[in-house]
């Protein structure tokens, strides 16, 4: 061991330890210099580097809940247009893009 270094042991969950070093392995590092990273970058902005928060899952808001469930109930009356690839999306979004503008100019587009 270095003058001045320290050793930290952690404790973590087998699988999230071994999902940890398949990311910092990909990213060319060892665990040891991906944690002392973290730590430097920890002291350096005297706080956590990223947020956060005890807040859920903002994706099971009240908002986006209710619109999922509209979105539900649309789907169960028949009014969704489904479309079995991006290319027939873009060609229908196309096509009514032409059709408004027909209309609005009344007359041909060329």
């Amino acid at each position: 061991m270095k003058l001045g270094t320290s050793v930290i042991t952690v404790r973590l969950d087998e699988e999230l330890k071994k999902q940890f070093e398949e990311v910092v392995d990909e990213l060319g590092l060892n665990m040891t210099t991906a944690i002392t990273a973290f730590v430097k970058t920890v002291v350096r902005q005297e706080g956590i580097p990223f947020d956060l928060s005890a807040k859920k899952d903002s994706f099971y808001s009240p908002t986006n809940m209710a619109a999922l469930k509209e979105s539900i109930e649309q789907d169960k009356a028949g009014e969704v247009i489904t479309f079995s690839s991006v290319e027939q999306l873009q060609a229908a979004a196309a096509k009514k893009s032409f059709e408004k503008i027909k209309k609005e100019q009344g007359r041909h587009v060329c």
